[in-house]
């Protein structure tokens, strides 16, 4: 078995000169700040050139020397500096060594191991330590070949761990391709909702709209033609028996007119030659309204005063002046009605030619358009002969719906460039990242078969937790811890066999019997006991 056999410190951590040679079992006294803790870091500084504080060479010195000799002769010196590089000397009388750092590193498994102190840290960190002292042997060439990369991971930390964060990665950025992969499934389901049942958009994609469109109105044209040609021969009849109805109206409208106007010119005729009359009646009762006048004014001239027989006289003359410029006037009149009579006359006489001449016009109209409705009607008979009917109900129900179809393609290749461009290449991620992560729960168990486990009854489980015979780290009693943290100090000695325990004054009842066990076994102890106002103080427990 290999222990320390001395031990040499100089301007290390508050330790001014110390030089001890330790036995099997070897208590630490001194209070607090004496240099207990420092004289077990500069073991560790020694053995594995790790330092757990950034200061370690005593305040005014440019050097700290450590050294160490073991029990198999093998001396060790350490000098840790300021100004130059630090310098390390391992020499052995009968062994050759080369790789100093390499060959210290063998003889004990990362710092010396302190059970106390494992047991005050938490459940993390014990997993840390824990696993670290699990030897599995990997490559990043291994880890490429695992997942086809190189995933992001802190790749100091134990291979158990980097799997678990692996896991993890994969598994986080999974769930939220899930989450976005759920998203755009619902985007698909609300488009899939808008369109027809089964709509498939290919069937719809080469439809020519334009075409069945002209179809449909190539269709309603050739019907209409056919319709009206149907209508043309259907209603000659008709339209013959409306013209002559109307052409008879228009001659019964034309006689009644050239009877108003017989009626008028007759009635103008009748009332002139009344007028005639009357005027002559005037003229020819002059003389005798001239005598009665003469007689009345005489009576009047008798019962007159003699002075105004000149007066009536002269009243005589005036009404017969007037009498007669009455009578040239009638005779104007007469004159000129019978004018009027002449020209009335022979406007009467002229109307029976006018009249004849419009009922041959009339006529003429009437055959004329007979003739142009019966030329209509064989054209139209040439028209039901050389077209057919179509019925456009089903080209009209078909363009119709292939437009209707059509309204929904922009949605549907939406949707498919959706599932496409988006959903597939994050389907295809997530059965991807599905297998990475079955694959990073999977190699620890399988890793783990090929890693000497330090301590019976300990195991790993899929989540990288330690169990202790099935009890999670925490979960263990105080009794439990204590027992199995010295199993693991043992478990983690190297060749150098060397066990440190903190707080030494702390353990009570339990002292008696890790001293007992500590005599029986192979293990180098020190055991460090914080005593108020004790300088630094080593001795060997005597067995």
């Amino acid at each position: 078995m290999l222990h320390i056999k001395r031990i040499e410190i100089k301007d290390w951590l508050g330790i001014k000169e110390l030089s001890i040679s330790p036995g099997k079992i070897n208590k630490v006294d001194g209070d607090s700040g004496a240099g207990k803790t420092s004289l077990i870091e500069a073991l560790e500084k020694a053995l594995t050139n790790n330092s757990r504080r950034t200061e370690v060479i005593s305040h005014g010195q440019e050097e700290a020397e450590l050294f160490v000799e073991l029990t198999d002769g093998l001396q060790i010196t350490r000098k840790v500096r300021t100004e130059k590089a630090d310098y390390l000397k391992v020499k052995h009388d009968s062994k050759a060594v080369s790789n100093t750092e390499g060959f210290l590193r063998k003889l004990i498994n990362g710092d010396i191991f302190r059970p106390i102190e494992f047991m005050q840290k938490d459940a993390k960190e014990q997993t840390e330590i824990i696993l670290n002292m699990l030897q599995i042997d990997w490559t990043t060439e291994g880890i490429k070949a695992w997942f086809g990369e190189m995933p992001e991971a802190d790749y100091q930390l134990h291979i158990l761990q980097i799997l678990k964060q692996i896991e993890s990665a994969y598994f986080e950025e999974r769930s939220s391709i899930n989450r976005e992969i759920n998203l755009l499934r619902a985007n698909i389901e609300g488009i899939k909702r808008d369109l027809p049942p089964d709509y498939d958009g290919e069937e719809w994609r080469g439809v020519d709209l334009q075409q069945l469109y002209r179809r449909l109105s190539e269709a309603q044209e050739s019907n209409k033609k056919l319709e009206e040609a149907k209508m043309l021969i259907d209603g000659l009849t008709l339209r013959i028996d409306d013209i002559k109805r109307r052409s008879a109206n228009t001659a019964e409208e034309s006689k009644l007119d050239y009877r108003r106007q017989r009626d008028t010119l007759t009635a103008g005729i009748q009332r002139l030659q009344q007028r005639v009359e009357q005027d002559q009646k005037l003229i020819d009762d002059a003389d005798r309204r001239i005598s009665e006048a003469n007689l009345q004014l005489d009576n009047e001239l008798e019962q007159a005063i003699e002075r105004l027989k000149l007066q009536y006289q002269q009243k005589k003359l005036n009404i017969k002046e007037d009498i007669q410029q009455e009578v040239e006037l009638n005779k104007r009149y007469i004159s000129e009605h019978r004018e009027q009579i002449a020209e009335k006359t022979t406007s009467l006489d002229n109307l029976a030619e006018h009249e004849r001449k419009d009922k041959e016009k009339i006529a003429d109209q009437e055959t004329n358009l007979i003739a142009a409705e019966k030329a209509k009607s064989g054209h139209a008979q040439q028209v039901i002969a050389d077209v057919e009917w179509i019925d456009p109900e089903p080209l009209q129900a078909t363009a119709h719906k292939a437009a209707e179809m059509k309204e929904y393609l922009r949605e549907w290749e939406r949707m498919n460039d959706i599932i496409r461009e988006k959903l597939a290449p994050k389907e295809a991620r997530a059965a991807d990242l599905t297998a990475k992560i079955e694959k990073a729960r999977e190699l620890p168990k399988e890793l783990l078969k090929t890693a000497a486990l330090p301590v019976d009854g300990l195991t790993v489980d899929d989540k990288g937790r330690i169990r202790i015979d099935g009890t999670l780290l925490d979960g263990l009693s105080e009794g439990e811890s204590f027992e199995f943290a010295f199993k693991l100090a043992k478990a983690q000695a190297g060749e150098l066999k060397v066990i440190c325990m903190d707080g030494w004054q702390n353990l009570g009842s339990k002292q008696q019997e890790i001293l007992e066990a500590a005599q029986q076994d192979d293990y180098q102890y020190f055991l460090l006991s914080t005593v108020e106002g004790k300088e630094l103080n080593v001795e060997t427990v005597e067995g």
